[in-house]
């Protein structure tokens, strides 16, 4: 009974994982089902009973149009009602300089005024799993200096100068709270502290019969060196092919001090645009670098072009709506993937390719809610002389997706009809792109039917009424071999959902010496904070948005007591 996302509408999800279950079994045991098998007082969460009125977090989002991105509150015991004052923007501040000299002195440094993009990525600090990430360009800075409204959290922050010969330069562990200012000051190397990098990207060099070199000339490429172990950028993204007739693949490249001092650097050699028919490949390079460097990304060959294939269910019927990619190792050695195919009422598609080293994986991703779940094969390419290209096999069959049944009951026992159930993927394992969201309704007699691939989903139970959303964490797994590789459903248990207790508060905000005023239109989440596997996780318990006067409403789990 899958129904669509607009009529669904948007749910919040938080990032939580626990296993369970096999294919053939029903489910291991969760450590609860519902609040009946908890102490009184204590409600069932994903990870366990615990007391719905402790160890909360909330997050309220005021709006980017006035700078109040996210800001965090613990909350160590509810109250009967709960207001927060937000403390006005948060921010990063700092200045950019540059060195005048080849080593760091911060007496010798000039002011830098050109454009330079700054990037903050992290996650919450009081909420475990909330990702935050920002950027901004300042061009012609004011005396160097640059001012960011972020969310609070924990950043590393990067500064990318628009000059592509001035090197990046990242500042890790930037805290950012209302209780604290946030700085990451940015010290440009100088041209003569800065590493040179000169080379060439080259197909292959060739010495038979004559020494000679094959350039590239499908897509234009782009190169960029980075620290191994964090991946943050030493040089900018530089173009060192334009893929052009006559294009050699010549570069300089432009990298921080820092790749002198690190045991190794990795160049990283891409296509400019996703699924272009060159290949990708990374060299690793230690100090001291040599100069005249020639990078090979081997010998890939010529693209083929128009490969056609086809997809049918595991009925022998076309599978029509289906995305299907390409990757693996080309021949000379880079990886590549192909850009994203979707196969016509008929199931069939076609893809351009590059020759494979050996084989290509083939990943077939079906739409959601359908019978037929995410498959993929080994393929080879046969494209002999005089022959058009073929894959081998030619044909894909998909397998059938494990039913995931259960029974949702409301808090006095009665099924809980027309309510929506989401099933979130909550790890993507090998697969080149995640799976979408799954989204069904309960029946009139509170059954529902998720039709999903092998791997951790999290299911959410959002209920019309006045109840809270809860949540449940499971493993679907593969057809057992005991099973034949038949398919089988997996029954999850029957919950029932938690009572709901009706929160009320107001949200304030300091924006201008007038003092506190109400913040309209703020999002407001709450959160469990506890642990998953012995890992920091956050569970999502419900959300409201202010009205016009800055006040809140939202629905949170409660128990009541067990009668004596």
């Amino acid at each position: 009974m899958p129904v669509s996302r607009a009529q669904l509408g948007a749910l919040v999800a938080s990032s939580v994982v626990v296993v369970m279950g096999c294919s053939s079994a029903p489910f291991a045991p969760p450590p609860c089902l519902t609040d009946s098998d908890c102490a009184d007082g204590l409600v069932c969460f994903p990870d366990g009973c615990g007391d719905p009125t402790r160890n909360l977090a909330v997050e309220i989002t005021g709006g980017s149009n006035v700078g109040l991105f996210p800001q965090d509150f613990e909350v160590a015991q509810l109250g009967t009602t709960q207001d927060f004052d937000i403390k006005g923007p948060l921010s990063i501040v700092g200045s950019f300089q540059r060195e005048r000299t080849a080593g760091v002195d911060p007496t010798q440094r000039s002011i830098y005024t050109d454009e330079v993009l700054v990037r903050a990525t992290g996650e919450s600090e009081l909420i475990p799993g909330v990702p935050r990430s920002y950027q901004a360009r300042f061009s012609q800075t004011d005396r160097g200096t640059y001012s960011m409204n972020v969310g609070q959290g924990r950043y590393t922050v990067t500064a990318l100068p628009a000059n592509l010969e001035v090197p990046p330069q990242t500042v890790p562990g930037i805290s950012v709270s209302p209780d604290a200012g946030a700085t990451a000051n940015f010290a440009f190397a100088s041209v003569e502290g800065a590493i040179t990098l000169s080379g060439r990207l080259i197909k292959k060099k060739l010495t038979v019969p004559t020494p000679s070199e094959l350039y590239i000339t499908q897509d234009a490429m782009d190169l960029q060196a980075l620290d191994p172990a964090t991946q943050e950028p030493l040089s900018q993204r530089i173009q060192t092919s334009t893929g052009r007739p006559g294009a050699r693949g010549d570069f300089i490249l432009v990298m921080s001090p820092l790749a002198a001092q690190l045991p190794a650097i990795e160049l990283v050699a891409t296509a400019r645009e996703g699924g272009a028919l060159v290949p990708s490949r990374r060299f690793v390079l230690t100090p001291p670098f040599a100069p005249g460097l020639t990078l090979e990304l081997g010998d890939f060959g010529e693209p083929v072009r128009m490969v056609p294939g086809k997809v049918l269910g595991g009925d022998g019927q076309p599978l029509g709506g289906a995305t299907v990619v390409i990757e693996g190792r080309a021949a000379g050695g880079g990886t590549f993937r192909s850009r994203l195919a979707i196969t016509d009422d008929l199931g069939n598609y076609q893809l351009d390719l590059l020759p494979p080293e050996d084989s290509f994986t083939l990943t077939v991703f079906p739409r959601p809610g359908v019978r037929f779940g995410v498959t993929q094969q080994l393929v080879k390419l046969k494209n002999a002389p005089g022959s058009p290209p073929v894959l081998d096999p030619p044909v894909v069959r998909c397998a059938e997706r494990i039913v995931v049944k259960g029974e949702v009951r409301l808090p006095g026992g009665a099924p809980a009809a027309m309510l929506s159930v989401r099933a979130i993927e909550t790890s993507t394992g090998k697969r080149p792109l995640p799976l979408e969201d799954v989204d069904v309704l309960t029946d009139a007699e509170g059954t529902y039917e998720l039709p999903l691939d092998p791997g951790s989903w999290r299911i959410e139970f959002t209920p019309a009424v006045e109840l809270p959303q809860t949540s449940r964490l499971i493993t679907v797994s593969a057809a057992a071999a005991s099973d034949g590789g038949v398919t089988t459903a997996q029954t999850f248990a029957p919950i029932t959902l938690p009572r709901g207790r009706r929160l009320t508060g107001a949200v304030t905000s300091t924006l201008s010496t007038r003092g506190s005023t109400p913040l309209v239109n703020a999002q407001v989440r709450f959160f469990r904070v506890t642990k998953i596997e012995g890992k920091p996780a956050a569970v999502l318990l419900g959300a409201g948005v202010t009205n016009g006067v800055g006040n809140y409403t939202v629905i949170l789990p409660t128990r009541e007591p067990t009668p004596q």
